[in-house]
């Protein structure tokens, strides 16, 4: 706190914190579900093409997007983190600063992709090593779609500003046009004008920047056309220590990421080895922790941008109340999910799939699948704090203890009891990531002042 500032500054009173973190919670869930149905018009629209060839081409070639993509998902949270903090102090200087620094950076990374786009092509066919018959079609997606990659980072950028000012409403917005832009745009090029595979890749290019197109005006009305080009011409906005917070997170999120991508990849792995039938039932069981993350996710970035608020203003028992409001939330969440599971699952699993032995499979990992999502509830939480916190080593540290959990406990729980034991491995290495996360949380306290 600056000299002069009062000792105490009063938390908000409890029921304006649940309206707050629903204001941002609500939107973001919202946000979130609306993903998985373009997932379901590009898949219908691409299964209605002459030849299974095509949707593995394109699932391929989505699959390295998505990966491509999380892994650079750090641009967003350093951003709300930082964001978050300096809305806290009331400094829209620093908040600007900190969005054309994001900016600049999500541009930089965005040419540097264009630029090695052959070498990375390259390398996605020999490590996939999709079947013949689909190499060419691929070809034509990645060619495509690769020029999308910076309108994703720059909206990364976009997104972090937005969720960081805890104006996730607009987020929503970014993502209904980015969402809706892309499914009717597919229908257009595939169904419409017989384009193929090249037109789901053209649909997603044109969508990634009408999605930029719709964040840029909301920036220009939030801060403003004169405070940005202010904060371009600063010469403290690049300044190399100036952006050494902004890197150094960036850094320690983008590792971290690359261990929670091991560890995905590690659960396919061992699910292949498993069998054929293991393999797609715990693709199955994956929509799942797709549905968790849907509704979780919300509560945490709520959690990423009243906590860092209060972060950056450097009070200790308004930061508290933040994040024991916000766990409150969440793990009431994570109950209904529970419940929601426990009740439905089963026919859950019987819908996504009429092949009897998968279903037979995947049934067989429910418990486990029923008792995820209490037992997960605190890495996701979590997660939003220290993003709110900007506390990216920690981040880093604790995803690495979770992580060589996992890679100690999944070889002997698969083999010992099949799928099953693979998802309590996955269930060990959640419940590792939020423990080791809640013993590090008393250090983020004590950096406060009161």
């Amino acid at each position: 706190m600056t000299e002069g500032s009062p000792a105490i500054d009063p938390a908000p009173r409890p029921a304006h914190r649940h309206r707050r973190i629903w204001a941002i919670a609500g939107p973001a869930i919202v946000a979130n579900s609306s993903a998985p149905l373009v997932g379901l018009v590009d898949t219908w629209v691409v299964g209605h093409l002459p030849g299974a060839r095509y949707l593995a081409a394109v699932s391929v070639g989505a699959m390295v997007f998505s990966y491509l993509y999380w892994a650079f998902g750090f641009l967003r949270m350093s951003t709300t983190g930082l964001v978050a903090q300096a809305d806290g102090r009331d400094d829209d200087g620093q908040i600007a600063r900190t969005l054309v620094r994001s900016l600049i950076l999500a541009a930089l990374i965005g040419a540097l992709i264009l630029l090695g786009q052959n070498q990375l092509e390259a390398f996605a066919l020999h490590f996939l090593a999709p079947p013949a018959d689909t190499v060419s079609l691929f070809r034509d997606y990645f060619d495509i779609r690769i020029y999308a990659v910076p309108a994703a980072l720059i909206t990364y950028g976009i997104n972090g500003y937005l969720i960081g000012t805890a104006q996730t409403k607009k987020t929503l917005y970014v993502q209904l046009v980015l969402n809706i832009a892309n499914g009717c745009l597919n229908l257009f090029f595939v169904l419409g004008l017989k384009m193929g595979v090249p037109g789901v890749a053209l649909g997603s290019l044109i969508a990634e920047w009408l999605a930029v197109g719709v964040g840029a005006v909301f920036i220009l009305r939030g801060i403003g056309a004169h405070a940005l080009l202010a904060a371009v011409r600063d010469p403290e906005t690049i300044a190399l220590a100036k952006m050494k917070k902004l890197l150094s997170t960036n850094v320690y999120i983008f590792v971290r990421t690359l261990l929670l991508i091991l560890v995905f990849a590690l659960i396919t792995r061992n699910a292949a080895q498993l069998g054929e039938v293991p393999l797609a039932a715990s693709h199955v069981l994956q929509t799942f922790l797709m549905l968790i993350a849907l509704g979780l996710d919300g509560f945490a970035y709520a959690a990423e941008a009243l906590t860092g608020a209060a972060y950056g203003k450097g009070v200790r028992h308004e930061f508290r109340a933040w994040v024991m409001d916000s766990m409150a939330w969440a793990g009431a969440a994570a109950v209904l999910y529970s419940l929601g599971f426990w009740l439905f699952g089963g026919e859950l699993i019987r819908t996504l799939t009429d092949i009897e032995s998968v279903r037979t499979a995947a049934l067989s990992a429910l418990p486990v699948i029923v008792a995820l999502p209490v037992l997960s509830v605190w890495a996701y939480q979590f997660d939003g704090i220290y993003i709110g916190a900007t506390a990216g080593a920690a981040m880093l540290g604790t995803a690495a203890i979770a992580a060589a959990s996992f890679v100690l406990a999944v070889g002997p729980l698969t083999n010992q009891y099949g799928l099953p034991g693979l998802w309590s491995a996955v269930t060990v290495f959640m419940v590792m990531r939020g423990l080791s996360q809640a013993l590090w949380y008393p250090r983020l306290e004590r950096a406060l002042e009161n």
